[in-house]
C-alpha cells in the first residue's frame, strides 16, 4: 500500500487539522491513508511516541486518552508496532483502545485537530532515537514536512 500513498493526498487533513478538527469523506480517507501509512513506519523504525491528549474536552477528560505509537498488544496472539488512541490513566500502560479510525465522530474530529503535533512529534523521536535517515525516517520527515 505504501506505493500507493501519496503525501499530497494528506492536503484534506492539513486542512481540517488548521480548521479545528473538520471531518467528511474526503478528511476520513485521508486519515485512513496516513493511519495505513504511519503504521507501515513504525514497523520499520519501531520507535515509540506518545503523543498528544484525545480524551473528551467537553467532560475535563483530555488527559484519559493519548495517541500513542508502539508495540500494541492487540490481543494475546497479536502485537504491532502501529498508532492507537489508548487509554492514558496510570494504571493502563497506554492500552490499546481504538484505532484512530475506529474512534467514534467526536473523538475522530478531535484526532483530525492534533495530527500535525502527532506527526511533527514522531518525527522528532524518530530522530532523537538516530533514525531520521533510514529510508522509513525520510518518509515520515516527508510526511511531517505537510503538516509544518
Amino acid at each position: 500500500m505504501s506505493s500507493e500513498f501519496e503525501v499530497e493526498s494528506l492536503r484534506p487533513l492539513v486542512a481540517a487539522a488548521e480548521a479545528g478538527g473538520t471531518l467528511n469523506a474526503e478528511v476520513d480517507q485521508a486519515l485512513a491513508a496516513l493511519e495505513q501509512e504511519l503504521n507501515r513506519l513504525a514497523g520499520e523504525l519501531q520507535v515509540e511516541h506518545v503523543g498528544p491528549a484525545v480524551g473528551m474536552a467537553d467532560m475535563q477528560a483530555e488527559h484519559v486518552y493519548r495517541l500513542v505509537i508502539r508495540q500494541h498488544e492487540i490481543d494475546v496472539t497479536r502485537h504491532e508496532w502501529s498508532l492507537w488512541v489508548c487509554d492514558a490513566l496510570d494504571n493502563c500502560d497506554f492500552r490499546a483502545t481504538w484505532p484512530v479510525t475506529g474512534a467514534a465522530r467526536l473523538r475522530r474530529k478531535q484526532v483530525v485537530a492534533v495530527v500535525p503535533e502527532l506527526v511533527i512529534g514522531y518525527r522528532d523521536a524518530v530522530a532523537a532515537a538516530g533514525k531520521a535517515d533510514t529510508p522509513a525516517g525520510q518518509r515520515l520527515a516527508q510526511i511531517a514536512s505537510v503538516f509544518s
